[in-house]
């Protein structure tokens, strides 16, 4: 059996989907114009779920992605977009979430100095070239952060330390 990896992204920009397809993406949704899109996830994979989710956005996103995962799948919390706090009214535990597909959720940090040589490294044996919008002078790390809060990129925004 090959292995095949089905890619779902989700954003609330229609030219950042299609970047995304450009890139590969299988199958895209706009968050901001299918506001139930954990919904259109199940659809998309025949109501199994997805293996694996990049979760960045946090308390308001978080039930959703438990509601797509398939049985026995990994949700990876990378960010809080959205916030920390849980909407009004949802208070279901996120213990009894996690049980119901057998799910593992996994916070993922910045690590130490070993782990990102390690990446480098896995990135060049792979060929793996990240997406950079923009790189910034570190006398503009300012502007940097303006740009990077402004919500508008596509892929990582550098600040260059020499």
């Amino acid at each position: 059996m090959a292995n095949y990896w089905v890619v779902i992204i989700t954003s609330s920009s229609d030219a950042k989907l299609e970047l995304a397809k450009k890139l590969g993406a299988d199958k895209t949704i706009n968050y901001k114009s299918t506001p139930d899109w954990e919904q259109e996830v199940l659809k998309m994979t025949d109501d199994e779920g997805v293996d694996i989710i990049f979760e960045n956005g946090g308390a308001a996103t978080l039930r959703k992605s438990f509601e797509c995962i398939a049985f026995g799948g990994l949700i990876n919390c990378i960010g809080y977009l959205s916030g920390k706090e849980d909407a009004v009214g949802d208070r279901t535990n996120t213990n009894v979430l996690a049980l119901k597909r057998n799910v593992t959720l996994k916070g993922l940090l910045n690590g130490p100095r070993e782990r990102f040589e390690e990446m480098l490294a896995f990135y060049e044996e792979n060929r793996i070239k990240p997406v950079v919008d923009k790189v910034f002078e570190f006398g503009q790390a300012k502007e940097a952060l303006i740009y990077l809060f402004a919500g508008g990129h596509f892929g990582k925004v550098v600040v260059k330390v020499e």
